[in-house]
C-alpha cells in the first residue's frame, strides 16, 4: 500500500496476517497505531465484500484505501491518546503522525 509505504502480504489466515503487522521493533504507541490501521482495513474490506455479495455493488482499490484512511484516522482521534493529527497529515505523513 503506497499510503503506508509497506508491502501488503496476503497470508493464509488472519492470525498470521495480524502477526505481520505486529512490528516488534517499534515503540508501543506506533505499534498501537499500526494495529488500528490493520483493524480498519479488515473492517472496510469486510464491508466491501458484503456490499459486493449482497447488493452487487463494488468499489475500486483507491476508494477502499481512502475509506481505510478516513476510518483509521477517526478511530485514532477518538480511541487513543495520540496528539491531534490532521487528516492531510495522516494521509501524507503517516509515520510522523504515529510517532507523535
Amino acid at each position: 500500500m503506497r499510503w503506508t509505504n509497506r508491502w501488503l502480504l496476503i497470508s493464509p489466515n488472519l492470525f498470521i496476517h495480524w502477526e505481520c503487522w505486529n512490528l516488534g521493533g517499534y515503540h508501543k504507541k506506533v505499534r498501537k497505531g499500526w494495529r488500528l490501521i490493520w483493524q480498519a482495513a479488515i473492517w472496510i474490506i469486510w464491508k466491501a465484500r458484503n456490499d459486493r455479495v449482497f447488493t452487487g455493488g463494488g468499489k475500486g482499490v483507491d476508494d477502499l484505501v481512502e475509506e481505510i484512511q478516513l476510518l483509521s484516522w477517526r478511530w485514532l482521534l477518538s480511541r487513543t491518546d495520540f496528539p491531534a493529527c490532521l487528516l492531510y497529515e495522516w494521509q501524507w505523513y503517516l509515520e510522523e503522525c504515529l510517532r507523535r
